[in-house]
């Protein structure tokens, strides 16, 4: 038996990572994996990366509490159709490998959140009606050449397509049926028009055409403008481009009077509900706020990162406690365990930017971790924690591990550890560990900067990061109200670079901040 198998079937641990130069000998030599792991039922995270594997054993159905399967940047040409017997799935990320397609068992899958299948060789995608809680869909740089088949009334929660470097001619008119699209990426594919339907996507604020032969050519000049807007693409798009079915849009005649009417006696109505709501005020990024610069060494550890500024915050009393338990059960529930990304929070008077993040190693990580005594190496952190660990495992009565102790083995594979550290180079952050005495939140703290970074997705990021502000705005720990009682909070933007101060990711933008079933209202920057 593998030690990292081993490991997790003695302690009985629910996370299992296999990467490395040692595994991948081992996965040469046996031609896949040790035949233990798929009797690991107890496991709800898979993650296997930057190996030979080939295959999955059929027998991955056994492994039906998983609610991860990572298998990035494998050699995988196919997945067991088994595999939509794991009912529990949420996220599914395949990137990187050499599959054609994907098993039709995969409309099975309705727990499944995201799905991410991007650099691979697939040339159609099965049907997915049946995955009705898909959020994320990314089939970026494979060899699709008809656009898929998603646009299906029961994939409600349908709101980020990826099919950017395809070969796609076409966009299906039936696009408007995904209700809660908002991010579509057609860049760089076979296009020579787009349907007007595309215009009626109410929720659509993103859309990148860029790369495409559009034969308009005054609408191929607006898309590939420097700065065009998305919803000047939009506003293209319902002005000349062509209707291809009568009935996917609006509507004429009578009908269409009658939709007018009724939304006309609704505006009032409508002013008196955003009254009840929750207000976020969103603030333009300025040069006072710490950016947050990306190095290139932490792109094979835990790439993404999207901060902001949670402004005049009440942590006194008790309201300091909400603040930190209410992230601790987000670490436990949307992170994954940290698994899939993790939260920290600094006393934005305490920083001093701008901030890097990078990656290290962890002999050469010096930080003064949270409720501890001293400044040490993150090698000395993780082995007093280890140390501790083993302690709490050998109490009466004791089977599980409580706090910090509980994430140990997320950094095991890696050599190099993600940090960020502040102007003077001093770290403040250890993700997924933890963040640093020097920065922490007090009850005297008054505006909160959030950190979120994520080994899976920007946008498993950017979910998170929405989780803490709708969080926040729940727990009474915002002092600001408006008329009807209702809490203001206000968002200050945060910028992250990469290497050459060119814009990563701005967080809040647009896109963001959409919460589906929450009276919320949201209040940006003009521009």
């Amino acid at each position: 038996m593998w030690p990292e198998v081993k490991l997790v079937k003695e302690e009985k641990r629910y996370e299992l990572v296999l990467s490395g130069e040692d595994v991948n000998k081992r996965i040469e030599r046996q031609g896949g994996l040790d035949p233990a792991v798929y009797e690991l039922t107890q496991l709800n995270f898979l993650r296997i990366s930057k190996s030979p594997l080939t295959s999955l054993e059929d027998s991955i159905s056994v492994l039906d509490n998983l609610t991860s399967l990572i298998l990035q940047a494998n050699n995988l040409g196919k997945l067991p159709e088994t595999i939509g017997k794991l009912q529990k799935l949420k996220i599914l990320d395949v990137s990187f490998n050499c599959l054609e397609g994907l098993p039709d068992s995969i409309s099975q899958l309705s727990s499944l959140a995201t799905l991410n299948a991007c650099s691979n060789k697939i040339c159609a995608l099965p049907n997915i009606e049946g995955c009705v809680n898909l959020s994320i869909l990314d089939l970026g740089h494979n060899n699709l050449e008809k656009f898929p088949n998603i646009c299906h009334e029961n994939l409600l929660r349908l709101s980020d397509v990826k099919l950017n470097d395809n070969q796609i001619t076409d966009v299906s008119p039936n696009l408007p049926r995904l209700a809660s699209l908002k991010i579509l990426d057609l860049g760089n594919n076979a296009l020579k028009t787009v349907p007007g339907e595309v215009a009626d996507c109410a929720r659509l604020k993103d859309l990148n055409l860029r790369g495409n032969p559009l034969s308009d050519r005054h609408f191929k000049k607006v898309v590939e403008a420097e700065r065009c807007t998305p919803k000047r693409v939009l506003g293209n798009i319902k002005q000349h481009c062509p209707r291809i079915s009568e009935d996917s849009g609006v509507g004429d005649g009578k009908g269409k009077k009658g939709k007018h009417a009724k939304g006309k006696g609704k505006r009032k109505s409508d002013e008196q509900m955003e009254d009840l709501c929750h207000e976020l005020h969103v603030l333009h990024f300025c040069e006072s706020v710490p950016k947050v610069q990306v190095s290139s060494e932490v792109k094979d550890v835990r790439p993404y990162i999207v901060c902001c500024i949670l402004q005049r915050v009440d942590l006194k009393d008790e309201n300091l406690k909400k603040f930190i338990t209410a992230q601790t059960k987000l670490h436990d529930g949307i992170c994954e365990k940290r698994m899939s990304a993790t939260i920290a929070t600094h006393d934005l008077s305490k920083i001093k930017g701008p901030l890097k993040y990078t990656a290290r190693n962890p002999d050469e990580i010096r930080i003064h971790p949270l409720v501890r005594g001293k400044e040490v190496s993150a090698k000395e952190l993780h082995e007093g924690l280890q140390v501790e660990a083993e302690a709490q495992r050998k109490q009466p009565k004791r089977n599980n591990m409580s706090g910090i102790h509980r994430f140990l083995h997320i950094v095991d594979p890696w050599s190099q550890w993600p940090c960020i550290v502040n102007a003077d180079n001093i770290v403040i952050s250890l993700p997924p560990l933890t963040n640093s005495e020097n920065t922490k939140i007090t009850q005297e703290t008054v505006d909160v900067f959030v950190e979120v970074t994520s080994g899976v997705s920007l946008n498993k990021a950017k979910e998170v990061m929405d989780a803490v502000v709708l969080s926040a705005l729940n727990l009474g720990v915002i002092p600001e109200k408006n008329e009807a009682g209702k809490t203001i909070l206000t968002i200050q933007q945060v910028r992250v670079e990469d290497d050459e101060g060119n814009l990563k990711v701005i967080y809040p933008s647009r896109t963001d901040l959409m919460y589906e079933n929450e009276a919320v209202k949201i209040i940006m920057p003009k521009k």
